[in-house]
């Protein structure tokens, strides 16, 4: 059992997992069911089927860097992400849940971002595939995005973008969804001059 969590901020929470597959999935529905029973009265109706197929599909996961893909949108504040590390699972969450259940170990608070590795973007322009996000914290930069034909956005909607192994993602319907940086400077202008930037 868990005696501390580090917490970055006053919202975040930051462990770690260990153990064989079987124990850490175990662990990880363990989770679902804290934020279940925390649930009941707002929130959980309007998410039962894809709470359901979210626990079948931790159910058969494989291996631990199947969680890579597999994120808690529900959770408080902060989605909740999974990152496979040596054998061991961590986890960065929200710390509005009590998660003292869970049997993990807590990890540095530097840990998170690493864990996460997301940044936030908002919708800005959308035109069938193509999309353009402005960064919402540091330099604001603008990124254009081919975003695929099933990827559905809201208007000035704040989004994360996840960096990993060089492929670019966002969540969608707790699966990590990929996406493409459009490169291309004359593709890039059209969506500006559409966009009225």
């Amino acid at each position: 059992m868990m005696n501390e969590i580090l917490n970055p901020n006053c919202s975040e929470s930051v462990f770690k997992l260990s153990g064989g597959l079987e124990e850490i999935k175990t662990e990880v529905l363990k989770m679902i069911d804290i934020w279940q029973n925390e649930a009941k009265n707002d929130g959980y109706n309007q998410r039962k089927k894809e709470i359901k197929k979210l626990r079948e599909r931790i159910k058969n996961i494989k291996n631990l860097e199947e969680f890579e893909f597999v994120v808690f949108e529900f959770t408080c504040n902060y989605e909740t992400y999974f990152k496979e590390d040596k054998g061991d699972l961590l986890v960065a969450t929200c710390n509005n849940h009590d998660w003292d259940d869970v049997n993990s170990s807590p990890l540095s608070e530097d840990d998170y971002s690493k864990i996460a590795e997301k940044d936030y973007y908002k919708l800005i322009f959308h035109a069938g595939e193509y999309a353009v996000a402005k960064e919402e914290y540091g330099k604001k930069r603008l990124l254009f995005l081919e975003l695929g034909k099933d990827v559905k956005f809201e208007y000035d909607k704040t989004f994360k973008l996840i960096k990993r192994g060089g492929s670019l993602l966002i969540n969608r319907d707790n699966q990590l969804v990929k996406i493409k940086e459009i490169k291309d400077k004359d593709l890039k202008n059209k969506l500006l001059v559409l966009a009225n930037l």
